[in-house]
């Protein structure tokens, strides 16, 4: 069986994050397809889906909320997992400590992930931060941005994708012996 390792991006942090993760789970000696979510199918043939979406105004991507409608993924037959690509990771940020320590309470799991909750067997579903270069937020959210001490750069959390990437790779590997 394969692994779909999909994404929704806007600007490439979330294809970065989706090609990290098929990269560890491609070491870990399993069958990876990596997919954009504009061009997935029905999952079937998969034993395990990896979904994930850059973040705009707190939801996922277009592409990524119709491509759930597409997988048609079968509930409790396939494992799946989520992640989200904004400003604010779980364990880092393009904004200032402060800010980012108050999204992290208060900031709702986007729908399309709820949507897979209730359609799926949902392994988890964790946050990444990405990257923000000037000119990705545009006119007043440039603004915004920098209020909320916003800082441009990679934020990405190499070392937490690929922790959780393992962990993963550690439940295919397991679940196939």
């Amino acid at each position: 069986m394969t692994t779909l390792v999909g994404y929704a991006t806007a600007q490439g942090s979330t294809r970065g994050v989706a090609e990290r993760i098929a990269a560890i789970l491609t070491a870990a000696g399993i069958e990876v397809d990596l997919q954009a979510a504009r061009e997935m199918g029905p999952a079937h043939g998969y034993d395990t889906v990896v979904l994930g979406s850059a973040i705009h105004n707190g939801q996922w991507l277009p592409d990524a909320t119709a491509a759930i409608e597409r997988l048609d993924l079968p509930a409790n037959r396939c494992a799946v997992w989520a992640y989200s690509v904004s400003s604010v990771g779980a364990t880092s940020t393009t904004l200032s400590p402060r800010v980012a320590r108050y999204l992290r309470r208060v900031t709702p799991e986007p729908d399309a992930v709820q949507m897979l909750r209730t359609r799926t067997e949902l392994r988890d579903h964790r946050f990444f931060a990405g990257a923000i270069a000037p000119g990705d937020w545009p006119g007043f959210g440039r603004i915004v941005f920098r209020l909320m001490g916003g800082r441009y750069g990679d934020a990405r959390d190499w070392h937490d994708i690929d922790t959780w990437a393992r962990t993963i790779g550690g439940e295919i590997t397991e679940n196939r012996h």
